[in-house]
C-alpha cells in the first residue's frame, strides 16, 4: 500500500509547488502595489491616475488636499465633473491620453482659477498618470527676478552712458589741454635729453586719449532708435574697427530691424560686450558678426582669432559658470528673453555663441542657417 499510495502523494506534492508559484507572485505584486501607493501617497506632488473614460481611479493624500473639503467623493468621478474642461490643464490631460505619450507642461489651473501648474502626464495601460506641483509662487518669483534683471541692466545701461559722457566731456579735454601745455613746453626747451622726455611725454598723452576715445565709444555705443540694430551694428563695428585696427565685419540681414526693441538692445550689449573683451584681452587681429534667423531660433555669434581664454576661464565657462560682470550681463540678457549664451574657445580664437528663440518674432525670415565655418563646432 505505501508503494501505491507514493506517487500520489509526490504528484500531489508537485501540484501545490506548482501552485505557490502563482500565488506567490501575486502576493508580491500586492505587496509592490501596497509599496506604490505608500510611496506615492507621500510625495509632496499631487498625483491621480484616470482610466480611458477619464474617471479618477486613484488619488494621494497632496491630490485629496488640492480637491478641497470632500476628497472621498474624488473617486470614480469623472475628471470633468471636478475640472474645467476647456482649460489648459484639461488640453494637456486630453492630449496626453488621446496622444499615448508623456507631457510636461507648465499649465493654468481648471479647479482652482489663477493658479499655474507643473503638470507631467504619463500614459499607462488602464489609462494616464498625473503628476502636478501648484509652481504660482515659483512663478511670480521668476517673473519678479527678470524684473528686476531687467531693471537693472537698464541701470547699467544708463550709467554706461553717463560715465562715457563725463569722459568725454571732461576727462579727455583735459588730456587734450595737457598735450596743449607740452606742445608750448617744447618751445622752451632745446635739443637733447630734455626734448627726448617732451615727446614720449606727449605720445604717451595721445595714446591715453586715444584709449579713451576706444573705451567711451564701447561703453555706449550709437542708439538704436533712429538707425536699427542692422544699421547700428554695422557703424559701431566700423567705429570699432577704426578706432582698435581691428578688421571687423558684420553678416546682419535687414529684417533684424524688425525684432522688439528690447530684443535689439540686448543683442547690441552682447555684441558691445564681446568686442570690448575682445579689445582687452584678445590680442586678436580680425573679428566677425554674424546674426543669423533659422527656422524657430535666432543665432548671434562672435568670433575673433585672438589667443583664446585661459585654461581657467575656459572651464568656468563649459561648467556655466558666470566670468564677470561682463558675461554675467551677457547671459542675463539672453536668458530674459529664454535664450542662452555660450563661450567656445582654444588657442585660436573665441567664439560667443548667443541663441534666442523665435516666438517673439515669427514672421522674421532671413533664409536656413548656415553651417558653420569657423574653426569652432556650434550645436
Amino acid at each position: 500500500m505505501g508503494d501505491l499510495s507514493s506517487p500520489r502523494t509526490a504528484s500531489e506534492k508537485r501540484q501545490r509547488r506548482d501552485l505557490r508559484g502563482p500565488i506567490r507572485a501575486a502576493e508580491e505584486v500586492d505587496h509592490a502595489n501596497e509599496r506604490l501607493r505608500s510611496v506615492l501617497a507621500s510625495v509632496s506632488d499631487c498625483y491621480f491616475t484616470l482610466d480611458r473614460s477619464y474617471h479618477v481611479t486613484d488619488l494621494n493624500e497632496a491630490a485629496r488636499d488640492w480637491v478641497g473639503p470632500k476628497p472621498d467623493r474624488v473617486l470614480g468621478t469623472c475628471l470633468w465633473e471636478l475640472c474645467n474642461p476647456d482649460a489648459e490643464c484639461s488640453h494637456l490631460i486630453r492630449e496626453g491620453m488621446e496622444g499615448r505619450r508623456r507631457i510636461r507642461r507648465e499649465v493654468m489651473s481648471g479647479l482652482r482659477p489663477g493658479r499655474c501648474l507643473d503638470l507631467l502626464v504619463c500614459p499607462s495601460t488602464e489609462g494616464l498618470s498625473v503628476f502636478f506641483t501648484d509652481v504660482t509662487e515659483q512663478r511670480a518669483a521668476t517673473a519678479a527676478l527678470d524684473e528686476l534683471a531687467g531693471r537693472f541692466l537698464t541701470l547699467q545701461d544708463e550709467e554706461r552712458q553717463r560715465i562715457a559722457e563725463e569722459l568725454h566731456d571732461s576727462t579727455a579735454q583735459h588730456l587734450v589741454a595737457a598735450d596743449l601745455h607740452l606742445m608750448r613746453l617744447k618751445q622752451y626747451v632745446g635739443s637733447g635729453d630734455g626734448q627726448k622726455v617732451l615727446d614720449e611725454a606727449a605720445d604717451a598723452v595721445e595714446e591715453a586719449a586715444r584709449e579713451l576715445r576706444t573705451f567711451t565709444y564701447l561703453l555706449h555705443p550709437p542708439g538704436l532708435e533712429n538707425g536699427g540694430l542692422a544699421g547700428t551694428v554695422q557703424a559701431f563695428a566700423a567705429g570699432f574697427a577704426r578706432r582698435t585696427g581691428l578688421n571687423t565685419s558684420v553678416r546682419m540681414p535687414d529684417t533684424a530691424d524688425s525684432l522688439p526693441f528690447d530684443v535689439q538692445r540686448a543683442l547690441l550689449r552682447v555684441i558691445q560686450e564681446a568686442l570690448t573683451n575682445t579689445y582687452r584681452h584678445a590680442a586678436a587681429c580680425r573679428l566677425i558678426i554674424d546674426l543669423r534667423v533659422g527656422a524657430d531660433t535666432l543665432k548671434l555669434r562672435v568670433l575673433d582669432d585672438g589667443c583664446g581664454l585661459s585654461c581657467g576661464v575656459r572651464k568656468a565657462a563649459e561648467g556655466g559658470a558666470l566670468l564677470g560682470v561682463g558675461v554675467t550681463g551677457m547671459r542675463a540678457r539672453m536668458v530674459r528673453f529664454g535664450g542662452n549664451l555660450r563661450l567656445l574657445s582654444h588657442a585660436r580664437g573665441t567664439l560667443v555663441v548667443a541663441t534666442l528663440p523665435l516666438g517673439f518674432a515669427s514672421d522674421l525670415g532671413s533664409g536656413r542657417e548656415p553651417a558653420a565655418t569657423s574653426p569652432f563646432a556650434v550645436h
